[in-house]
């Protein structure tokens, strides 16, 4: 296992341009809650029932805590909750928004990938887009696409892989977007449902949704 370059490469994207790093902390309670109203859309026949429920996706991982973070309750539906804290990593691809939630495992000095949120191809600008999975943004590429994946190893083998459930209610709003200091904020909701099982001997649940999620994230500059 390389023991060097994971960590170089997680440090520098978390802790590049943020003012108020403070060091390495577990999960901890949110201050606040917010009670985001579900969006409006399409999509009817959501059942979030699972036929597979596993407490290893109710336990908390390790973030940095800093500036930039997003903050939301992860469920694991018929099981329970937890308040998921993870670190942003947010860019700019083909004049859109790409998100990425991430939580890591420390290991000795290294952070090593554990999970990871991701939403892609976000309008850039302001308002409140519904997401769509993969499959849907791969046959039409003006839709936004979200999925959930567990990592292993120095965070670059997969160990689980969700997709959007289109059947629920998921969004993503964007609520600022200040392009002089490189920072957006927002709230999101996402249904998942699994499409490739662990490899690593851990069995994770079926079905995992993220509600009431808000963040504030620095847009990486290239």
């Amino acid at each position: 296992m390389n023991s060097t370059f994971p960590f170089v490469v997680v440090v520098l994207a978390l802790l590049t341009g943020c003012r108020k790093d403070i060091g390495l902390r577990q999960a901890i309670p949110l201050n606040d809650n917010p009670t985001n109203s579900p969006i409006n859309t399409s999509f009817t026949g959501c059942d979030d029932t699972s036929s597979f429920k596993s407490n290893a996706d109710l336990q908390p991982l390790a973030y940095l805590q800093n500036c930039y973070s997003c903050e939301v309750n992860k469920e694991v539906p018929g099981l329970g909750e937890i308040q998921w804290t993870g670190n942003c990593e947010v860019y700019i691809a083909d004049s859109t928004l790409i998100f990425r939630f991430n939580t890591y495992q420390p290991y000795f000095e290294e952070l090593l990938l554990r999970e990871t949120l991701e939403f892609g191809y976000i309008p850039l600008h302001i308002g409140i887009f519904p997401i769509f999975d993969y499959i849907d943004w791969a046959q039409d590429p003006e839709k936004s696409f979200g999925s959930y994946s567990r990592s292993w190893d120095d965070g670059d083998v997969s160990d689980g892989l969700w997709g959007t459930d289109t059947h629920c209610t998921n969004y993503i709003e964007i609520t600022r977007l200040d392009l002089e200091d490189w920072e957006v904020d927002g709230r999101f909701e996402i249904h998942l449902k699994m499409k490739e099982q662990g490899t690593n001997g851990i069995l994770y649940s079926e079905r995992i949704n993220f509600l009431n999620g808000k963040f504030k994230a620095e847009i990486e500059k290239y």
